[in-house]
């Protein structure tokens, strides 16, 4: 873990699970590692770190398996989207399910699906709507983004990057006071 004011590293209580390809968000100032692939599969298990305490914890599992997936947070739920399911040298089978985690009461609920099947989408939250960035749907990088609004379970596309992207970082600030 990071210290800002000490410009240090320094180890914390490791995961449960040995994991790469992961998701990660933070609600309500903690840490979840969702998905991402065991030493053998892709996995549908879920952990939360909390850093008062340096403990991670256990949440419900996912109802897909999910590596290279994309995880954001809007309305006080966790979004998972897209990622692979299953992977070998032949076959990869792309997801364009997402489902959203409720922390109140630990259940995963399936939501409406991307337009697009694709692994390592950036999420961001903007306003009151989760954004999918980019992607790779197995042939490209993607140049499509797309909006999910909460309140009518739907995804709308919105204007598309110059540039194909997989795996972005995506971070939005407030820039309302300064246009």
């Amino acid at each position: 873990m990071w210290n800002p004011r000490t410009g240090r590293w320094r180890s914390i209580c490791p995961m449960s699970v040995q994991r790469c390809e992961v998701g990660v968000a933070v609600l309500n100032d903690k840490l979840y590692a969702v998905g991402g692939k065991g030493i053998s599969s892709c996995l549908d298990t879920v952990e939360c770190y909390d850093p008062h305490t340096n403990k991670w914890t256990p949440c419900a599992p996912m109802s897909k398996r999910r590596c290279r997936v994309g995880v954001g947070v809007v309305n006080g739920c966790l979004y998972a989207l897209g990622g692979y399911e299953t992977y070998s040298a032949s076959i990869t089978s792309r997801l364009d399910c997402v489902e959203r985690y409720d922390p109140k009461t630990d259940t995963w609920t399936m939501v409406a699906p991307m337009s697009v099947p694709r692994t390592s989408v950036g999420v961001c939250e903007l306003g009151d709507r989760l954004m999918a960035v980019g992607g790779y749907d197995g042939r490209q990088c993607l140049t499509l983004v797309e909006a999910y609004d909460p309140h009518l379970n739907e995804w709308e596309p919105v204007a598309p990057l110059n540039a194909g992207r997989a795996g972005p970082c995506v971070v939005v600030k407030n820039l309302t006071n300064s246009m």
